[in-house]
């Protein structure tokens, strides 16, 4: 059995923000048993910046609209994003506490916002599962003898034109291989929200494997995720190297290479290009889920924080350059096949990736291989995310009820099982014939909507409540050094009043 929480009730009743000794940097019990520290902290910048390049893999076709994306994106990333990034790993690290607590901690009246961070982390993992079923499916067809979407002589591609080897302009309504494999065959897309369909044994099951692999993967604590990802870190860097070579290679790459990094200064006057941008960063880094708190919460008291901050959000930033790249090199080539703009190529949803990947996979050699290869990819991505979002919740439910954890459920295992089985069920609607559309509205209001105003809440508590300066002096107290001025700017300035003029636009 594991120790889930009564030395931990007694520390929270000793530990005070302000003025708190450095030297008292031992834990005496965490939420599972002995912690391990480490001075630089490779499995937190390890685990986060591979859970927030997923994210951004997964999500990058849906925000990269224009092509004047890229410096709306860097600005917001500098002048909001690492700074909100430093706030909650030291706000995490300093309270030792999950983001319920933490907040509780330091501003009580804004403990609401703690209690929301939870809540959207519950919402979307109970969604974002969905997105991992999807790449299991997808590894199961790859066995096929001939990949599915390969091609548009089925019975099913109704509306599908191949303009591969051809100089004919696609007609308008046609969809590729791919796009009529993800929607009427995987999907079995009905025709709204209103028509939600029966849900699909295969994808069930799919369903089930998703989260059977993230049990499997936090029963024993943050160090066996921590564990995990070290096995899985690698592997996805050397196959997104091999699919940028071969995206390179495709013809009509370079258009889409243009169309991705050549701005097009007049859309910097959108509001919709800024507001995008402020949205992707917090939902790449990770801002305002509670998992930033959550995971520095168990770092050793003298961990370096910014040179974490920097770590993740570089990893982050260079992959999810890495990844557009792929993508709009992928595009290019459809776009070049059927005589269309890139803009007209697909339209928009989260099951791009699974469209635009699959019409490049189809055309390699081996192209079984390497099906199997990339969703493997997409799965090993999707779980890091999910190990995020899943362990925000644990460690909320240890912070908010240790006593009642330890004497009805024992141990840690039991937490993480009901934890998934909750989020198992509340995500089958996501898997009816009328899932994606429930997906899309629910994705939508928590990852778009609702996480910014959270995050307004949550810079308010800390740096206007709590105080900016008050926080630099903690992170002196763990780091031995003052943040720089441009953190304590930022904290002050630019980040409160970039999210607060996001939210007015959206």
């Amino acid at each position: 059995m594991v120790n889930v929480g009564t030395d931990r009730k007694v520390e929270v009743q000793e530990v005070r923000l302000e003025g708190w000794s450095s030297n008292n940097n031992m834990r005496p019990v965490d939420r599972h048993g002995p912690i391990r520290h480490s001075s630089s902290s490779p499995v937190l910048v390890m685990l986060w910046a591979w859970a927030t390049s997923g994210a951004f893999l997964i999500s990058v076709i849906r925000v990269v609209v224009e092509s004047a994306f890229l410096i709306p994106y860097f600005l917001m990333l500098f002048l909001c994003g690492i700074p909100a990034l430093l706030m909650e790993l030291a706000v995490g690290q300093y309270t030792r506490r999950g983001p319920i607590a933490a907040l509780a901690k330091i501003c009580p009246l804004l403990k609401g916002a703690g209690v929301g961070t939870v809540v959207i982390s519950f919402i979307l993992c109970t969604y974002y599962n969905v997105i991992i079923a999807w790449a299991i499916y997808y590894i199961a067809q790859s066995f096929n003898s001939e990949l599915p979407w390969s091609s548009c002589n089925a019975t099913w591609t109704v509306n599908c034109f191949d303009g591969y080897g051809t100089n004919v302009t696609a007609p308008n309504g046609s969809k590729s291989a791919p796009e009529e494999f993800f929607n009427e065959i995987m999907l079995e897309k009905s025709s709204g929200i209103t028509e939600m369909g029966s849900v699909r044994l295969s994808f069930l099951l799919a369903l089930v494997a998703a989260w059977v692999l993230v049990y499997l993967s936090l029963w024993k604590s943050i160090r066996s995720s921590g564990r995990v990802v070290y096995v899985t870190g690698t592997l996805p860097y050397l196959l997104i190297g091999a699919f940028l070579w071969r995206a390179f290679t495709l013809p009509g790459a370079t258009k889409g290479l243009q169309y991705f990094f050549e701005p097009k200064w007049e859309l910097l006057t959108h509001a919709e290009v800024w507001v995008n941008a402020a949205t992707q960063n917090f939902n790449s880094i990770g801002i305002a889920y509670g998992s930033l708190i959550a995971f520095s919460s168990y770092n050793k008291f003298t961990n370096n924080i910014v040179m974490d901050t920097w770590a993740i959000s570089l990893t982050n930033c260079f992959t999810s350059i890495l990844a557009g790249t792929i993508v709009f090199s992928t595009l290019g080539n459809i776009a070049h096949e059927t005589g269309k703009e890139i803009d007209d190529v697909v339209s928009e949803g989260p099951g791009l990736v699974f469209m635009v990947y699959p019409q490049a996979l189809s055309k390699m050699p081996y192209a079984n291989v390497w099906a199997v290869l990339f969703f493997s990819m997409m799965l090993v991505l999707g779980l890091d995310s999910q190990f995020a979002t899943v362990e925000v919740i644990i460690t909320s439910m240890q912070d908010a009820f240790p006593g009642w954890i330890q004497k009805h459920l024992k141990c840690h295992e039991v937490l993480v099982l009901r934890v998934c089985v909750f989020s198992f069920l509340f995500g089958i609607p996501n898997i009816t014939q009328g899932g994606i559309y429930f997906f899309q509205l629910i994705d939508h209001y928590t990852a778009v909507v609702s996480l910014m105003y959270l995050a307004f809440f949550e810079v308010i508590a800390i740096v206007w409540i709590y105080g900016a300066n008050r926080l630099a002096r903690n992170v002196k107290e763990m780091t031995g050094k003052l943040p720089s001025i441009y953190f304590r700017f930022c904290w002050y300035f630019s980040a409160p009043l970039l999210i607060l003029v996001r939210n007015v636009f959206v």
